[in-house]
């Protein structure tokens, strides 16, 4: 079994993980679309789960391109996952399932769970320490569900389409804008452990700066998370004002969401 997964923060590999631990008695292998790094085409069979987080109501348009280069699917059953942060799911998806068709893939399970917003502080928590325990164990759960409906109905010509929760067309999503996490000088010592976990390459490490190409990040604050000096932090006042809406207007307990 082989776990495709397009993860900054690691909520949706920890995710993804639960369930494959549980669906298939062998060991999951993990196809890591998170880092602009050469892979081999996907090959094998069996089922494949394919997680990806929820930017904006979508899917990231960098992880769908990365997942096609992957190659086709050639019919193997996919478990489409996507994880949000505590406000909603929207198109996302929708637009994975729809995607794992076009590729190939046949789509015989999904799922929606919830991981701490990128956006998430201390003092303006959006879901803070999800995915937790009960998290986890509902992945699992799912997990189980998934190999027993498969072990019972090998033949996937005999499976009918996916519903899941969307629209189409799907959301605009995430406006592309030049704004990305700054650095505290202060604080920064120059490790270039935010420029190691950045999907984009958009950090660059100087000798005596690190400078950030803000038309190319996804705001995934993968390097916000990183950093061990708290050096990289949000500071563009709309993406501020967003983080506190989000912390005042989804304090409830979201709930993951299962489709089999």
């Amino acid at each position: 079994m082989q776990c495709i997964i397009f993860s900054p923060t690691n909520t949706t590999r920890t995710i993804v993980r639960h369930i494959a631990s549980t669906l298939a008695d062998e060991p999951a292998t993990i196809i890591d679309l998170t880092l602009p790094e050469k892979r081999e085409p996907l090959s094998g069979k069996g089922p494949v789960i394919i997680g990806m987080p929820v930017y904006g109501g979508r899917i990231p348009a960098l992880a769908a391109q990365r997942l096609r280069v992957l190659g086709p699917g050639q019919g193997r059953p996919a478990i489409v996952v996507v994880v949000y942060g505590n406000r909603a799911f929207d198109d996302a998806l929708l637009e994975l399932r729809d995607l794992a068709l076009e590729l190939g893939f046949i789509p015989v399970a999904g799922a929606a769970f919830v991981g701490e917003h990128s956006f998430s502080t201390p003092t303006h928590p959006i879901g803070a320490g999800r995915p937790d325990q009960e998290d986890l164990s509902k992945a699992q759960e799912m997990g189980r569900a998934v190999g027993q409906n498969l072990a019972q109905y090998p033949d996937l010509s005999t499976w009918p389409k996916l519903e899941v929760p969307g629209n189409f067309p799907y959301r605009e999503g995430v406006a592309p804008a030049p704004i990305a996490p700054e650095t505290l000088a202060e604080n920064c010592v120059l490790c270039g452990e935010c420029a190691l976990v950045c999907p984009t390459q958009c950090i660059t490490i100087t000798q005596s700066s690190v400078e950030t190409d803000k038309n190319n990040c996804l705001r995934c604050c993968a390097c916000v998370r990183v950093c061990a000096y708290e050096a990289r932090v949000l500071l563009e006042p709309k993406m501020v004002e967003f983080a506190h809406n989000l912390h005042k207007k989804f304090q409830r307990r979201a709930e993951p969401e299962v489709f089999l």
